[in-house]
């Protein structure tokens, strides 16, 4: 009678070994979702609100206009930045601001960069000088007649690369744009009143 034998066991599959890249590559990936977390939970914790701004202090001298109507002026505005947060501190790397009056850009100018501790007020003086400015169209006849009824409604657009601070944590810069509409007087009479500023960050 013929003797049954069990057939020899079959190898089990080798398991794969990850290369020395692949373990790379998961390490940093763990690292960078860790550290997502970690600022996202932070950043939560803080609750950043948006600074508010405002301009006070719109003037207007050596006002000209001349006969082929060009326009010679200084426009001076203080900007009021107000750094609202506890826990947020914030740098101003670059400012740029333009002035406007009815959609004809009239002035431009920069503002040094600076820092802004929390709850902080910081008062930024604003000179837009206007030399030799042709005004197209019915803007001329426009600030004209506003200027003879005492005060020129303008429109200054401050766009800026800012960033925040967190203890030791800085955030990548982000864009910050500013919408202001102030009355600019012209009389003696009349004086400047505070105007809120739209904000866009």
């Amino acid at each position: 009678m013929p003797v049954m034998t069990a057939p020899p066991p079959r190898n089990g599959a080798k398991p794969r070994r990850l290369s020395p890249l692949k373990c790379i590559a998961l390490i940093l990936l763990a690292l960078i979702v860790i550290v997502g977390i970690t600022i996202l939970v932070i950043w939560l914790a803080v609750k950043p609100r948006k600074p508010v701004y405002s301009i006070e202090n719109a003037s207007l001298h050596g006002y000209n206009m001349t006969k082929n109507e060009h326009l010679y002026g200084n426009f001076n505005f203080t900007l009021k930045a107000f750094n609202t947060n506890s826990r947020v501190s914030i740098y101003y790397d670059s400012i740029e601001v333009k002035l406007f009056y009815n959609s004809q850009q009239i002035a431009f100018n920069n503002v040094e960069p600076f820092f802004q501790p929390r709850r902080n007020i910081t008062y930024l003086d604003l000179f837009l000088p206007a030399k030799d400015v042709a005004l197209y169209g019915d803007v001329a006849r426009d600030l004209k007649m506003e200027r003879t009824a005492g005060a020129v409604q303008m429109v200054i657009k401050v766009r800026a690369k800012i960033r925040f601070k967190v203890g030791i944590w800085k955030s990548s810069h982000r864009k910050l744009k500013l919408l202001c509409k102030p009355m600019v007087p012209v009389s003696s009479t009349k004086s400047s009143q505070t105007t809120t500023c739209h904000v866009d960050l």
